[in-house]
């Protein structure tokens, strides 16, 4: 699993930030009201935000507990991709609620109860980004020392991922998983 791309979330930001402010250009020209989330929708973000957060202190503690004890990798996995998630859903948010704010500020200053909308909507969008991306770190294995002296067959230590930190989780190889002997193994 590839890691947050920072230039990505970027380019969403920026894309969704264009369609957010032509979007409330056209609504005023239209006469209704910009096309803005709710007040409540703040607080759905901020609650996926405290989840993402608590899944990856979870991810996080568990790299510190012994090998046998540890948690299933595919929880893990999971934890990293709803982190990627909501770090690309956090961009998108803030990218149009960001366009429709510029738009909306210039029409009509602040302090009006759309424009704090708007605010409140790119203000958690960017929480929900920077979780993410924290999250993703907890979620980060760090590189194997080779002390064991296994190779594989590309002649770095252990398998897969390992020897190199990347967004897997688990001591066992690439995603976690654990290399199987099979019967032509020596």
């Amino acid at each position: 699993m590839t890691g947050i791309r920072p230039l990505w979330l970027l380019l969403i930001l920026l894309v969704t930030g264009g369609l957010g402010w032509v979007a409330a250009l056209v609504a005023a020209g239209a006469g209704v009201v910009a096309p803005v989330l709710v007040r409540s929708s703040g607080i759905t973000l901020g609650a996926v935000a405290v989840l993402v957060l608590l899944l990856g202190v979870r991810v996080q503690r568990d790299k510190k507990r012994p090998l046998a004890a540890r948690m299933n990798p595919l929880v893990a996995t999971r934890t990293l991709a709803l982190a990627q998630a909501g770090a690309y859903a956090g961009s998108l948010i803030a990218g149009w609620h960001g366009g429709v704010l510029v738009h909306l500020t210039a029409a009509t200053g602040f302090g009006t109860a759309t424009v704090n909308d708007a605010l409140l909507m790119v203000i958690g969008g960017l929480v929900l980004v920077i979780v993410g991306y924290i999250v993703e770190q907890f979620c980060r294995v760090p590189p194997d020392d080779g002390a064991d002296g296994t190779t594989d067959t590309a002649g770095r230590n252990g398998g897969g991922n390992r020897g190199r930190p990347g967004p897997a989780y688990g001591p066992e190889g690439e995603g976690g998983y654990a290399r199987t002997a099979s019967t032509n193994d020596p």
